[in-house]
């Protein structure tokens, strides 16, 4: 099986963008990231001194890509690894402490495709996230 390095310069090549440092820089945060994360939290993580506005330009670009999945959470976008990289999956989300855990359902998957036919749609690609409290935080005590 190839390296996911190996893998985002295919891609890199495919969707015809040069690879810099903050391109690399951010895949490497996104795959080593056991959760979506927001462009602040990827600054938060550089090693660099990359700049919100570069950041967001190479994110924005590697999401057109589609190196990466934009994950909507309320308001707030959130970023991971795409399809290139991790099976499909959608997320279930604690509301108390932000952990998220990958959802990989085939009967869902099926469900949602189905649900698109039948509004008249051509499905072309669809989100679906959960939410809740998790154990963690519903066992602690400062709830």
């Amino acid at each position: 099986m190839q390296e996911l390095s190996q893998i985002f310069d295919q891609e890199m090549r495919r969707a015809r963008l040069r690879i810099t440092r903050n391109r690399r820089e951010i895949f490497y945060i996104l795959k080593n990231s056991n959760r979506p994360l927001s462009i602040k939290e990827i600054i938060k993580t550089s090693k660099g001194d990359s700049s919100f506005t570069s950041v967001y330009r190479s994110v924005d670009s590697l999401t057109h890509a589609g190196i990466l999945r934009l994950v909507p959470r309320g308001f707030k976008n959130l970023y991971e690894l795409g399809e290139a990289f991790r099976p499909h999956h959608h997320h279930a989300t604690c509301e108390k402490c932000g952990e998220s855990v990958a959802v990989h359902d085939a009967d869902l998957e099926k469900m949602m495709h189905h649900l698109t036919i039948s509004t008249g749609l051509k499905p072309t690609g669809h989100q679906f996230e959960l939410f809740g409290v998790c154990r963690r935080c519903r066992d602690s005590k400062d709830l």
